[in-house]
């Protein structure tokens, strides 16, 4: 039997029989000892010789009477407490099952299904004693025990007990209440208006580590909120974290937001989160759900409703109710990010003369990269072209097809490449006013001529000049719609082709360029 051991029989003999020792964490080491008075097995937890010197002993006692009016079917209750020759103690009843610690160390990794009981009966008791003023600050593995299958959580109000009693003498000492790993950021700032929702954030690193077998040892920052995925997490984390339902990874990011007001209000808010997450079952396969936004997203910006189109953010939404990552939705709508449709009229054969698209993105695209987009740009369109760069940090390429073949239809096609306060604008235009001059031509022309000659050969001489009229016309009026119909090919074409270049500009750009 060691000296402590022995030490803490003589201190507490005729209470407790202290056994043997259990365990030992930041704040106290524990100890399995026999009530002599009731005869049962008790915990009997002795804080650190520093830590109990660092503390007013009677304030200390006084504030971890709160704790011992808890009444909760997943709490630990507090027995007893005192101080005994300099012995600071308090006494617990002792719980035969395993720690969430001991799964985490066991062979067989912890279920989904089992994660999440834990996880919600967690939940209850620190929403029953936030209910009573108590925040438990201490959320970690090791104080969440399994008893006949029942998660209970154990140490409420030491932490508490422990911070109020020490006060300015315990900050000095750099004691830290709290775990590091499961600690919300603002309680490692050191920060003492603690609320709730900084059991939010040790319960869900809990779950999270239940689910991806380490500690996050992260805090979740502005970038990952605005994705609702873990950017950072490991190569390992990932690969876990992708196994689980899509929405699940969403509510861990924000109940681990480094901002507290981001977070879920209670642990219930959160448990109940998760479990709608893994209960809803999508309708559709992740293939048959993106192929469904898509369409979705595309009839929405053709043909808007009156409430207007749907924004991206509405589309995450959708995605996340069939069990897609916001991060896929993005990546989704970022392909789809092309104009408006080519509208039905415009021009005299029916179609823009001018092609315009344009497009910016989230990254500002390093000048080095040029080089490489004026390679798809040449490849797309078979010509070296004239390059002009403004200051160095734009890009400026003109096609040089039929140039000055007319006075002021310019050149056929421009790219502009902008980067600039951490965006890129990309622009794409192409002058279809060569070729409407040359169906104009063609149509006044041909048409004329088509119907000069069957008026001529045929009706010479036999019917009234109204006839030859009107075959004349209805000749023009053909001929004119050939043009139509095929200059509005020809934009369509030329919108789809332009547009695919757009796609492999924007691509280059975002996967050669960090994001800000």
């Amino acid at each position: 039997m060691t000296d402590q051991l022995e030490m803490l029989r003589d201190a507490l003999r005729g209470r407790y029989d202290p056994v043997r020792e259990v365990g030992r964490g930041g704040m106290a080491t524990v100890y399995l000892a026999q009530d002599v008075k009731h005869n049962r097995p008790v915990a009997v937890k002795v804080l650190r010789p520093d830590l109990a010197a660092s503390i007013a002993v009677t304030r200390f006692l006084k504030e971890i009477e709160i704790a011992a009016q808890l009444n909760h079917p997943h709490i630990v209750p507090l027995l007893d407490s005192g101080d005994v020759n300099g012995v600071l103690h308090f006494v617990m009843p002792f719980v035969e099952g395993p720690s969430v610690r001991a799964l985490l160390n066991g062979e067989d990794p912890i279920t989904l299904a089992t994660a999440l009981t834990i996880t919600r009966e967690a939940a209850d008791a620190l929403t029953y004693a936030h209910r009573k003023g108590l925040v438990h600050r201490d959320i970690k593995p090791e104080n969440i025990l399994l008893s006949e299958g029942h998660a209970v959580v154990a140490d409420f109000g030491i932490a508490k007990a422990i911070s109020t009693a020490g006060g300015n003498k315990l900050t000095q000492t750099g004691f830290a209440i709290g775990t590091v790993g499961y600690m919300s950021p603002e309680q490692a700032a050191g920060r003492s208006d603690l609320d709730e929702r900084t059991d939010v954030y040790s319960l869900a690193s809990v779950f999270y580590e239940m689910m991806v077998g380490e500690a996050p040892g992260m805090w979740v920052t502005d970038e990952a909120m605005k994705y609702r995925r873990f950017v950072d997490a490991l190569p390992l984390h990932r690969e876990r974290l992708d196994q689980l339902p899509a929405a699940v990874e969403q509510v861990l990011v924000q109940a681990m937001s480094m901002h507290r007001k981001e977070r879920h209000t209670t642990p219930n808010e959160f448990a109940s989160a998760l479990e709608q997450a893994v209960q809803h079952k999508p309708a559709y396969d992740e293939n048959q759900a993106r192929g469904l936004i898509r369409y979705a997203a595309e009839q929405q910006a053709e043909h808007p409703t009156e409430e207007g189109a749907l924004s991206l953010a509405a589309i995450q939404r959708i995605g996340a109710e069939v069990g897609l990552s916001p991060d896929r939705v993005r990546d989704a709508g970022q392909a789809l990010d092309r104009p408006p449709v080519m509208p039905e009229r415009g021009g005299i054969f029916g179609a823009p003369s001018k092609i315009d698209l344009e497009r910016t993105l989230d990254v500002e695209l390093p000048v080095e990269e040029f080089e490489a987009l004026l390679e798809e740009v040449r490849a797309a369109t078979g010509e070296v072209g004239r390059i002009n760069e403004t200051l160095g940090k734009s890009l400026s390429w003109n096609s040089l097809s039929f140039q000055n073949s007319f006075e002021g239809t310019g050149r056929l096609i421009h790219v502009m490449v902008k980067p600039k306060d951490g965006k890129t604008r990309i622009r794409i235009t192409e002058n279809g006013g060569v070729q409407q001059v040359f169906l104009a031509f063609g149509t006044v022309i041909g048409g004329g001529a088509l119907g000069g000659f069957i008026s001529g050969t045929v009706l010479s001489g036999i019917a009234p000049s109204w006839l030859a009229a009107s075959i004349f016309a209805a000749s023009w009026g053909a001929t004119y719609v050939a043009a139509r119909v095929s200059f509005r090919g020809f934009i369509r074409r030329r919108v789809r082709i332009l547009s695919e270049l757009l796609d492999r500009l924007s691509d280059h750009a975002t996967t050669t360029t960090p994001p800000p």
